[in-house]
């Protein structure tokens, strides 16, 4: 499971990635640059315990981590739950992740708009996704901006995942060149 211990580490929280457009495109976007690794929590068994001692391995090597998935009622899909919940509580109290990266990467079905005070969803997406940067904080991790890919149910889809994607590269470059530079986040 280790990947070669690459610099960033994306969980990926996809529970059909191969029926997938979106998530799928952004993965396939980054997958193969240097110096990432993917590891897809719905191809590991769910059945069990994550093995903690395995992933403070890949976590503790790694230079920034991203979780990946796809926006469902308005949160990361189960698995992502319990990875952190298994592995992150232990890893928030050790130097494993303190000053690293962390970076949500996610898709919408609903448009830009209905993410907005007032909106059809009420609440907007960096609301929605406080808890994961209250998370990063309270472990001492360094939370980046998060890349919403909006829209998936729109006619707009193809051309809002081909801009995600392309900012997901850029982002993942610059992680990885900061890193190359020695920079401490």
């Amino acid at each position: 499971m280790n990947k070669d211990l690459r610099k960033v580490v994306i969980l990926l929280a996809h529970p059909n990635i191969k029926g997938s457009q979106a998530n799928k495109a952004l993965i396939d976007a980054v997958s193969d640059i240097e110096g990432v690794a993917v590891f897809n929590l719905y191809e590991l068994s769910e059945d069990i315990a994550f093995n903690v001692d395995e992933w403070s391995k890949i976590i503790s090597d790694a230079s920034a981590v991203i979780y990946q998935f796809p926006f469902y009622w308005m949160s990361a899909p189960s698995l992502l739950k319990k990875w952190q919940d298994e592995v992150f509580t232990h890893l928030s109290k050790t130097p494993a992740v303190a000053g690293k990266p962390l970076m949500i990467v996610t898709t919408t079905g609903s448009e830009y708009d209905a993410y907005r005070s007032g909106g059809r969803n009420r609440f907007t997406t960096d609301e929605l996704l406080r808890p994961y940067q209250g998370s990063a904080i309270h472990s001492g991790m360094a939370w980046q901006t998060p890349i919403v890919v909006y829209g998936m149910g729109t006619a707009d889809a193809g051309k809002n995942i081909a801009e995600g994607a392309n900012s997901y590269k850029q982002r993942i470059e610059m992680l990885i060149n900061s890193s190359n530079a020695g920079n401490n986040w």
